[in-house]
């Protein structure tokens, strides 16, 4: 098991008890109305920072498994290699030499920073993308619209555009919940995709 899986399915369980709770609260009569909205806006964040912090731990998983297994750049395939210096790119020079300098780390591996890879931007689109520049190939076609719906909910309450009370008086529990097997189905497909790539080192 990937140690990506390991934390994905932790986090699931904390959104899986927190939508149980919410399930029964809104049944309740006499229960406050806008506090539930917001803990509905509150599952919404759950949900996104399931999906971003899961595709950043898979993302992190692959350059450490290039670490550990001693991946030089010359062994990587073009999908690979072009990857590497994507990475490479969005860094300063300087700070990269010192940072290989320092760990003792190689270009592969030094180039990656698990900080500035997604900023509220995941959805199914980006996911395919993501899967593509890795070089990762898929049997599913990553296609829900749910992913796309929490991003745009997560952005439109970190920027201020809705209240939570707002935003979640848009859905029910029920909705919350459909929302919620969504996206866990889909980055168990996902963690899939990246297991199989790795255990084959297809990008070499």
């Amino acid at each position: 098991m990937l140690s990506a899986q390991s934390e994905f399915e932790s986090r699931e369980r904390d959104i899986e008890e927190y939508l149980s709770h919410l399930e029964v609260l809104e049944g309740q009569v006499g229960f406050s109305v806008s506090l539930m909205n917001t803990m509905k806006s509150s599952a919404l964040l759950m949900m996104y920072n399931i999906v971003e912090s899961t595709m950043t731990n898979l993302l992190q998983e692959v350059f450490d498994h290039f670490q550990a297994n001693d991946v030089p750049f010359g062994s990587l395939n073009d999908v690979a290699k072009t990857l590497v210096l994507g990475y490479a790119k969005r860094r300063s020079p300087a700070a990269l030499v010192a940072k290989m300098k320092a760990s003792t780390l190689s270009l592969v591996v030094a180039c990656f920073d698990r900080s500035d890879v997604f900023s509220g931007n995941l959805d199914c689109q980006k996911i395919r993308d993501t899967l593509k520049e890795v070089g990762i190939p898929s049997k599913h076609s990553y296609r829900e619209d749910t992913l796309l719906k929490v991003k745009n909910e997560r952005n439109n309450l970190a920027h201020g555009i809705k209240s939570f009370s707002d935003c979640g008086r848009s859905y029910s529990a029920k909705q919350l919940r459909d929302f919620h097997d969504k996206t866990v189905g889909i980055l168990r497909r996902v963690i899939g995709d990246f297991e199989e790539f790795l255990k084959l080192k297809a990008y070499a």
